[in-house]
């Protein structure tokens, strides 16, 4: 049982808040000492999990268990009170039941703890006696310096800082992109699923109940941080909206905000009440505000993580016009419909750019934009093709279909089909055949990745590619290459792309009204 629980009798003196909340928020995301209180030698608590994952993440500063039930925790002297640590205490880690968290937050100001990470649940979103342990923490952080995430909160994590002080193992891919996010368990898996497709972060916040630090604080605070470029938002509902918007509206033309809206309905309304307490807005209310500050909304998490990618790794287009190059005619006419309904423009090639390719494809290809490669299986080819179309002038971005991963699908075959022993001199051959075109699909995917790259660096344009097979064990390799943009759908890369040019167009908006 953890002692003296209930808030603190003792009057805690009252200070000046900085208004340097993004220097504030660099003892969150990048503290040279934690303290958990709450930590145990229990192996199924939050106690035991988080200080395990912090130390399992590579992070290198001072770790401080605090219980007074224990004398030592994972071989580290334990001690009673946060306020007899003798060193300072950049974050404090709260796993404490909910009825004891105010006064240990007491104890954290006391103690002068920069930040306080509030994990224990039981509060707003729980009821009249939630609310009521609510307010008591709330009384107690209030002007008092310390600046405190959650409660009901599942952790914050950090690549620069190689912290990862979450109740989930997971490991994120390093990058570019900051999320924060009003559900720990979805932002968790987000970042789990966004390694496989190669989405990397820079630092995730489960934002919790909001009792001091809301939405808005967050925003600000990736605004200026030098290792975000892209922020990811997943929202149920917005506490102090006015301030958020004016964040937004200065954070937008700098950096990219891609927002997942949850909430939508009176059944997610419902839902979002009784997990986050959350308001939710009124979606005509929402999106008026996401076209008033530029915001990027995404309509599913696949959608928010396909949007956050292309934005990480790929230049912003100069306006809307698309040429495609297909290794099929039939995937040209899939991307040409989807890219209509994402208002992107098809471009007419000019005729030297046709005459130009005419010169070397088959004579029945398709001699217009998408550019069909009729099946094509000289590699030469595709790479002359992708050159043409990405130096024209008229084209402002370029979708590859089917040139990354297009063996693939034939790859199964040949690792796996035993047919193919019938047509080869003996098992040994057919191996040393497998072998060797295993390497051969690896070199032509590699290389024409680096020529997309290559492209884009000299052109300034956007180049996005579509690998048609799923499932395999090719794809995932490809995808989780961040260095390139991949998807397994024409309709996936119509739909990141006419993103870069809603906010593109916003960029031009801003820029010529002088705002």
């Amino acid at each position: 049982m953890w002692p003296g629980c209930g808030a603190s009798t003792e009057t805690l003196p009252k200070v000046k808040l900085s208004e340097q909340l993004p220097e504030q928020l660099t003892y969150l995301f990048e503290p040279r000492s934690i303290a958990v209180i709450g930590a145990s030698n229990v192996k199924i608590k939050w106690g035991y999990i988080i200080p395990v994952n912090i130390l399992a993440g590579g992070w290198k500063g001072e770790l401080y268990p605090v219980n007074p039930g224990e004398t030592e925790i994972l071989k580290r002297p334990c001690f009673k009170s946060v306020k007899e640590i003798e060193g300072d205490v950049d974050l404090a880690i709260v796993t404490v039941p909910a009825a004891c968290v105010a006064r240990v937050v007491g104890e954290c100001v006391q103690k002068g703890v920069k930040t306080c990470l509030v994990i224990s649940s039981g509060f707003s979103e729980a009821g009249a006696e939630g609310m009521r342990l609510a307010e008591e923490v709330a009384g107690v952080v209030e002007g008092n310096g310390m600046r405190l995430v959650g409660p009901n909160t599942m952790g914050i994590y950090s690549g620069p800082a190689r912290l990862n002080a979450m109740m989930s193992p997971v490991r994120p891919a390093a990058g570019k992109i900051a999320f924060a996010a009003q559900s720990g368990n979805l932002g968790t898996q987000m970042l789990s699923i966004g390694k496989t497709l190669g989405v990397g972060f820079s630092r995730f916040v489960c934002i919790g109940n909001e009792t001091d630090l809301k939405v808005a604080d967050y925003l600000q605070y990736f605004a200026r941080d030098p290792a975000t470029e892209v922020i990811l938002l997943y929202i149920e509902g917005l506490k102090a909206a006015r301030r958020f918007i004016e964040v937004a509206m200065e954070t937008s033309p700098k950096k990219p905000i891609v927002v997942l809206k949850a909430g939508k309905t009176k059944a997610g309304v419902r839902a979002a009440a009784s997990h986050s307490a959350a308001l939710a807005a009124d979606e005509t209310i929402f999106r008026g505000v996401m076209k008033q500050t530029g915001m990027i909304e995404a309509d599913t998490t696949e959608e928010m993580l396909d949007i956050a990618k292309a934005f990480a790794a790929v230049p912003l287009p100069r306006g809307n016009r698309v040429g495609v190059i297909t290794w099929g005619g039939g995937w040209g006419v899939v991307m040409a419909d989807a890219l209509a309904r994402h208002s992107l423009e098809l471009v007419e090639l000019p005729q030297e750019i046709i005459r130009e390719l005419d010169s070397f494809l088959p004579p029945y290809w398709s001699k217009g934009n998408p550019v069909d490669m009729v099946g094509t299986l000289d590699l030469s080819i595709h790479f002359r093709c992708l050159e043409i179309v990405s130096r024209c002038g008229c084209v402002d971005s370029v979708i590859s279909l089917g040139t990354i991963g297009m063996i693939s699908s034939i790859q199964s075959f040949v690792l796996g089909d035993s047919t193919l022993d019938d047509v080869e001199r003996g098992r040994t051959a057919t191996k040393v055949a497998r072998s060797e075109f295993l390497k051969e699909i690896e070199k032509t995917d590699e290389a024409y990745r680096g020529e997309m790259l290559r492209l884009m660096q000299e052109t300034r344009k956007p180049i996005i590619a579509v690998s048609f097979p799923a499932t395999g064990a090719v794809t995932p390799v490809l995808a989780s290459q961040s260095e390139v943009v991949i998807y397994p759908s024409p309709e996936r890369a119509a739909k990141a792309l006419a993103a870069l040019c809603e906010y593109k167009k916003f960029l031009e908006q801003k820029c010529n009204t002088g705002a």
